[in-house]
């Protein structure tokens, strides 16, 4: 396609600039009309986990879980639509804000970040005193916070004065798990008591309360910290669960898919129904490398949504490639056109060597040990997390991670090693001389 210099230059601007990876927010009428329905399948278990909200009385404990990429915090996002619109108090929280990912996770610091988060979510009342005072109260009568950090309801909010602590310093969160220790039921109670207060302020005529708390997927670590950290990660949902259940409110805590996976109790323990699973979009058939026409179609709407003119860029076969060569993930996908706009140029559509120098760009890293490439090929032949002595879930779970793995839910759960490593593992565990059954696909 032939135009001046100038046309190209604002129309892959204008390209880039609708390639955002946040979250939509779907109160707002600009991101409502970029939503595509249906993008995850069939099954919408967000209006299930809606109705159940929405039925069962005082407070409850609710898992939100998915593949990264997945766009489960739009989807959340859309939970919270629609719960305002039935008449909730809807608080999203994002406690990436707040926690330190890379360290393992205590329940003192958890129950601080999520309450600081809402009551900086919550903001002003007309009550006798604000959320802010009554936080404060309950942090100084409780002593959990150490005593030379002086807070001051009047001295700006909240986040500005713990956020920081809670983020850097070792020994403020050190401070908290000692603190915590010595008198837990009675911090425990009295968390429960200033929560009970603050939903008759934000609620007076009866209405539902709803936290959302994302991001707790994201707690993982690295290096020699991952095993310290996810094992923190356990005993918060698992040994300590009982302490994340308020009367009054209803919790949805995002959480790791392997997180359940590893502990098939923990929904039931915690008094969950419906577990919310988004995995990566269906751009394949079950158990197949076959295109989900079904599901393509729906990753090139959202483009569509996002950029009209997209086919002035790039062809139908180039987007469904970069829809398929990403493997449903949508962070990825958005990312890799963004590396496409990035290179020189000249006319449209794009050539076929910029589309794939974008798909090298996303791939995740061919530094693999030896002695996981054959448990790899078996994985994506098997489409089962092939578990062993040698390989453990944690292993799986940092392969997830690092999106070497991925995990779709149409028909079933299965997994499938990344689309662009997919004929590279194959061909290395047979260089290697390691046993793999025959790929039916």
């Amino acid at each position: 396609m032939k135009m001046d210099e100038q046309q190209l230059e604002d129309l892959l601007t204008r390209f880039t600039n609708t390639l955002r990876v946040t979250p939509l927010d779907l109160t707002k009428p600009e991101d409502e009309k970029l939503y595509v329905t249906g993008l995850h399948g069939d099954v919408d278990a967000v209006a299930r986990l809606r109705r159940e909200i929405l039925r069962v009385e005082g407070g409850g404990v609710f898992l939100f879980t998915g593949q990264p990429g997945s766009g489960k915090s739009t989807e959340l996002q859309r939970l919270r639509r629609d719960l305002l619109l039935k008449g909730c108090k809807v608080y999203y929280c994002d406690l990436e804000e707040w926690l330190n990912f890379n360290a393992p996770v205590t329940l003192s610091s958890f129950l601080v970040a999520l309450l600081s988060s809402w009551v900086d979510q919550v903001g002003t009342l007309h009550a006798q005193r604000t959320p802010a005072e009554r936080f404060i109260t309950f942090l100084t009568k409780t002593k959990l916070i150490p005593e030379n950090l002086k807070l001051d309801a009047g001295a700006g909010p909240i986040k500005g004065q713990i956020q920081f602590a809670l983020k850097t310093d070792e020994d403020f969160r050190r401070s908290l798990e000692d603190n915590l220790k010595r008198q837990l039921s009675s911090i425990v109670t009295q968390a429960r008591q200033f929560i009970a207060d603050l939903v008759v302020d934000l609620c007076p005529h009866g209405q539902k309360c709803v936290l959302l708390a994302d991001s707790i997927e994201k707690i993982r670590g690295f290096g020699d910290e991952s095993d310290k950290v996810y094992e923190s990660v356990q005993r918060l949902f698992v040994s300590e669960g009982s302490a994340l259940r308020f009367d009054g409110v209803h919790v949805v805590y995002s959480v790791s898919p392997f997180l359940l996976e590893q502990n098939t109790q923990m929904a039931a323990s915690l008094g969950t129904g419906v577990v919310v699973n988004m995995p990566s979009v269906h751009v394949f058939e079950r158990h197949s490398r076959h295109p989900d026409d079904k599901g393509v179609a729906a990753v090139i709407d959202l483009i569509a949504r996002r950029f009209p003119d997209w086919a002035q860029v790039l062809t139908e076969s180039q987007l469904r490639r970069l829809a398929q060569q990403t493997g449903g993930d949508l962070r990825d996908l958005l990312r890799a056109i963004r590396i496409v706009l990035t290179d020189d140029i000249e006319t449209l559509p794009v050539t076929d060597a910029m589309v794939e120098y974008a798909l090298k760009q996303v791939t995740p890293s061919k530094a693999i040990p030896a002695e996981h490439v054959g448990w790899l090929a078996r994985l994506d032949t098997s489409h089962e997390p092939e578990l062993s002595d040698k390989i453990d879930g944690k292993l799986l779970q940092r392969y997830l991670t690092t999106k070497h793995v991925l995990v779709y839910l149409n028909g079933e759960q299965w997994y499938a090693v990344h689309p662009m490593l997919h004929e590279w593992v194959r061909e290395r565990a047979k260089t290697a001389a390691v046993p793999v059954a025959n790929d039916p696909n």
